[in-house]
């Protein structure tokens, strides 16, 4: 289950399947920033335009990424954010890349859409990544305290990001592993195009499962004439991590979608690319791994 909450003006969704094994966790809205116009104001990103042109200054970023991780208890320079290039990679964080992908001073990561951090490792506590439209996806080791944070678009996803994460962060006990699926495009919104479709009938071809393609990416009325394929990433994500080996019951997933879902005032809480013809800021979500103290009841 996920819930929403509040700490000094910064709200975010939680997932108390990952908050109940000592897993602090978040997958922030955009508010309770710094950054003004099209990325007020908890945006994370300095990659992305605004409808001037205009990127987000390192300041705000850094102040922005500075009170969310606040929440979760960590830091700037004691947590790594991903540098995501749509692929299928998983990179190991070490003691050394704290700051990394986030301080200004500090040189990005390699190449990479999924950041595991072991529950050994001394220096970093917490890894990011950061989505406007795409699927955020924080798993967890409740045996040995690692973490790993997951950026699934189509194409990640197609290639099987989530669940090569997922083994990656096992130690061989997939029992071990609990998945939170936080806000992105739903089935409502997300029409695609025949190669997005093509991907994942071969993805569920190639590993043999059978999954119903009409189910997961159906067939909707389109916005200009005709009908256009849909697809439900949060599903098809839940779907192959437990093919994978996780458990149904060990798969959290927070259900909003991000271009359509408004709050009480009538706003759209998340960043979206989509619904902001693409001039939006991207929020973050990340885990922390699981502390000392809790570290010990199992032995570590």
């Amino acid at each position: 289950m996920f819930i929403k909450r509040e700490n000094d003006g910064i709200i975010y969704y939680a997932s108390t399947l990952l908050e109940s094994e000592g897993f602090a966790n978040g997958f922030f809205a955009r508010y309770g920033g710094v950054s003004k116009g099209d990325f007020e104001s908890l945006n994370v990103s300095t990659a992305r335009l605004d409808s001037f042109g205009a990127a987000d200054s390192k300041a705000n970023v850094l102040e922005n990424y500075r009170r969310a991780l606040s929440v979760i208890g960590s830091e700037p320079e004691r947590a790594v954010a991903a540098r995501q290039v749509h692929s299928a990679d998983v990179l190991k964080v070490t003691g050394k890349d704290g700051g990394r992908g986030i301080c200004p001073d500090r040189e990005a990561m390699p190449d990479a859409d999924a950041l595991l951090l072991d529950g050994k490792e001394q220096g970093v506590d917490a890894v990011c990544i950061k989505t406007a439209d795409c699927v955020p996806i924080l798993l967890a080791n409740k045996v040995s305290g690692s973490v790993c944070a997951v950026h699934a678009g189509w194409r990640g996803s197609a290639a099987d990001i989530a669940a090569k994460a997922a083994k990656a962060l096992s130690d061989g006990d997939m029992d071990s592993i609990i998945a939170a699926i936080g806000p992105c495009i739903g089935l409502c919104c997300y029409e695609v195009g025949g190669e997005v479709v093509t991907a994942f009938r071969e993805l569920f071809t190639s590993k043999g499962y059978g999954f119903d393609t009409d189910e997961l990416l159906p067939l909707f009325p389109s916005h200009s004439a005709g009908e256009k394929h849909h697809a439900d990433l949060a599903k098809i994500n839940a779907s192959l991590l437990e093919k994978c080996g996780v458990r149904r019951e060990n798969i959290d997933a927070a259900d909003i979608c991000t271009s359509c879902y408004k709050d009480e005032k009538g706003i759209r809480p998340f960043f979206s690319h989509r619904a902001q013809s693409g001039h939006s800021g991207t929020f973050v979500s990340a885990v922390k791994k699981m502390q000392n103290a809790e570290l010990a009841k199992h032995g570590f």
